[in-house]
């Protein structure tokens, strides 16, 4: 006679997680490891404030060839590339007093570095046909 009776299922979560097949652990191990990691990276903050980013991209831009005196600023934090890091996007424009088709006469855009305060880049535009 054989016994047909099913095996017993483990009692307890350590139990139950030690009766999960090896592929099956691995994965959950990897998994977790992969959320500890990027959820670390994404809670780091940003350690320049809004008015040190705004003088470090005023010093940038008044070092680029087509530098200009701007009418209006405007600083933003993002988050860029993988895994994000916080940046400050600070804008600077000059209006068009006649609100030409791109409504500013001269706009210029600098990347900060939100933890560390360095540029990462300088854009110097001005409108079409001005």
């Amino acid at each position: 006679m054989t016994d047909s009776t099913p095996d017993p299922k483990p009692v307890g979560p350590v139990r139950r997680v030690l009766a999960i097949p090896g592929r099956t652990k691995l994965l959950i191990a990897v998994g977790v490891l992969l959320v500890v990691i990027f959820g670390t990276q994404s809670c780091q903050g940003v350690d320049v404030s809004e008015e040190q980013a705004t003088a470090t991209a005023r010093s940038a831009l008044a070092a680029e060839p087509g530098a200009f005196e701007p009418s209006e600023t405007e600083a933003k934090v993002l988050r860029q590339g993988f895994p994000p890091t916080p940046v400050w996007v600070v804008v600077f424009t000059v209006a068009d007093p006649e609100g030409g088709s791109e409504d500013f006469l001269r706009h210029a855009a600098v990347w900060v570095d939100a933890q560390t305060g360095s540029v990462r880049q300088v854009t110097v535009d001005r409108a079409e046909g001005s």
